[in-house]
C-alpha cells in the first residue's frame, strides 16, 4: 500500500542537560508554566544530539515501519542538514525523489531544550519548509498512491493546501491531515476549504483551541456555535486522570470558553469522517458522526515529547488504512505514541505492527469509553 507524507523535515538539535527549572502561574482561566533560565548567565549543557524530524519525515519513518511503501515530499536546503536528512531516509528504505533542495533556503532546524519535569521548549526555524511551489507537487504520484498525509505547512507552503486536497479528492485518495499552527492562525479559510475533502482531521488540544479562535475572528457566527455554557476554571485538574474530562469541561481562551462537544460537531460538518483530539497525559479523544471515543493515556516516564503527536496520528491513520477497528487504531496509536514518548527524538521509538501487537497485550481493554455525539 503507497502512502505520501506531505509536510516539514528538519534537523533537531536536543541540548542535553539536568533541565531548566520550572514556573507555574495561575491566570484566570488557566495554569500557565514557564522554562526558567537566569538572564546573562551561562548555561552549561552535557552533549549536543542530532537527530532528524519534521512532521512529513517523522510520519513517513512511522509508515514505513508499519509496512508501508512511502514517499516523502517536502523541501529542504542543500547543506550538511539535508544530506542527514535524506540519509536517514533511505536507510529506514523511504523514496525521497520528491524531497526538493533548495540553493536559496537552508534546512529547517530545530533546538529542543527540556525541563526538569520533562517538558520541552523549541526554538524553530522552518527554513525551506515554508517555500514549496506548486510545481514541486508529485501530482501524478499523488495519483497512484493509497493514502495521503498532510502534516504542517508553513508560510507559503500553506497556500498548496487546497490544490493538493482537491486533487487527491477527484481522484478519491484518502487524505489526513495534522495542520500546524501557523496554517490554523493564518491560513484558517485555506484549511477550511480544504476540510470537504479530507477525510481525517488530527489536532492536539492547544490547536483545537486555536483553530476555534481563529474560526471566531473570521466569522463571529461561530462564536455562537463553539462557545461552551459552562465556565468552569479547569485549574487544578489532574490531567493524567482517567476520566474524558474535555467532555465536560471547556477549553478557555481569554473571556472565550470552547466545547470540544460542539468543536467535534462542526468540524465533522466541514468534511471529514473522523476527527481527533489529542490532549497529552490526558489521553485521546477521537469523533464520528455517531460518537465520540476517549482513551486515556498510558502510565509511563516522558524522556521528550517531540514527535509523540505524529506517533500517533500516523500510526492511528495507517491502523485503519490495514483494516483495522477506530477502536484498535486508537489503542495502537497510544501505544506508538508513549513508546516515542520513552526515548530521546521523534524516530528512535516507532514501532513496528509486530511490536505494537505485542505490547498491545498487556493494554488493558477496558481503558476505552464511549460517549454519544448528544448531549
Amino acid at each position: 500500500m503507497k502512502v505520501i507524507t506531505i509536510g516539514g523535515a528538519t534537523r533537531d538539535i536536543f541540548l542535553s542537560y539536568e533541565g531548566s527549572d520550572v514556573m507555574s502561574i495561575t491566570k484566570k482561566n488557566m495554569i500557565a508554566t514557564y522554562m526558567l533560565f537566569e538572564s546573562g548567565d551561562k548555561i552549561e549543557i552535557d552533549d549536543l544530539i542530532y537527530q532528524t524530524g519534521g512532521g512529513a519525515t517523522n510520519a513517513a519513518v512511522s509508515f514505513k515501519r508499519l509496512g508501508f511503501d512511502v514517499s516523502c515530499f517536502c523541501k529542504t536546503g542543500t547543506d550538511q542538514a539535508s544530506a542527514s536528512i535524506l540519509e536517514a531516509l533511505k536507510t529506514e528504505g523511504i523514496n525521497t525523489d520528491f524531497i526538493h533542495q533548495s540553493p536559496t533556503y537552508k534546512t529547517g532546524t530545530s533546538f529542543i531544550i527540556n525541563s526538569k519535569k520533562g517538558e520541552r521548549t523549541i526554538f524553530a526555524y522552518r527554513g525551506a519548509n515554508g517555500f514549496l511551489d506548486l510545481n514541486d507537487v508529485p501530482f501524478d504520484h499523488i495519483k497512484a498512491c493509497d493514502q495521503l498525509y498532510i502534516t504542517s505547512l508553513s508560510n507559503n507552503s500553506a497556500k498548496l493546501l487546497p490544490d493538493i486536497t482537491s486533487f487527491a479528492k477527484k481522484n478519491n485518495i484518502p487524505i489526513a491531515i495534522n495542520p500546524g499552527t501557523s496554517q490554523l492562525i493564518q491560513g484558517t479559510d485555506t484549511l477550511k476549504e480544504s476540510l470537504k475533502s479530507i477525510d481525517i482531521l488530527i489536532l492536539n488540544s492547544s490547536e483545537a483551541r486555536t483553530f476555534m479562535v481563529a474560526l471566531i475572528e473570521h466569522d463571529q457566527r461561530y462564536r455562537k456555535a463553539l462557545e461552551s455554557r459552562s465556565h468552569h476554571n479547569p485549574c487544578g485538574i489532574n490531567m493524567a486522570d482517567r476520566q474524558a474530562y474535555l467532555l465536560s469541561n471547556p477549553l478557555t481562551h481569554t473571556d472565550i470558553y470552547f466545547s470540544i462537544r460542539k468543536f467535534f460537531t462542526e468540524a465533522l460538518g466541514m468534511g471529514p469522517q473522523i476527527v481527533v483530539i489529542t490532549n497529552g497525559c490526558n489521553g485521546v479523544y477521537v469523533a464520528t458522526k455517531e460518537e465520540i471515543l476517549f482513551h486515556p493515556s498510558m502510565s509511563i516516564t516522558v524522556v521528550n515529547s517531540v514527535g509523540a503527536g505524529d506517533a500517533f496520528g500516523s500510526c492511528f491513520v495507517a491502523s485503519l488504512r490495514l483494516g483495522n477497528s477506530i477502536e484498535t487504531a486508537l489503542r495502537y496509536g497510544i501505544i506508538n505514541s508513549a513508546s516515542v514518548l520513552s526515548t530521546l527524538g521523534a524516530k528512535p521509538g516507532l514501532l513496528t505492527q509486530e511490536q505494537l501487537s505485542e505490547k498491545m497485550k498487556a493494554l488493558p481493554q477496558d481503558l476505552l469509553q464511549r460517549f454519544s455525539q448528544q448531549k
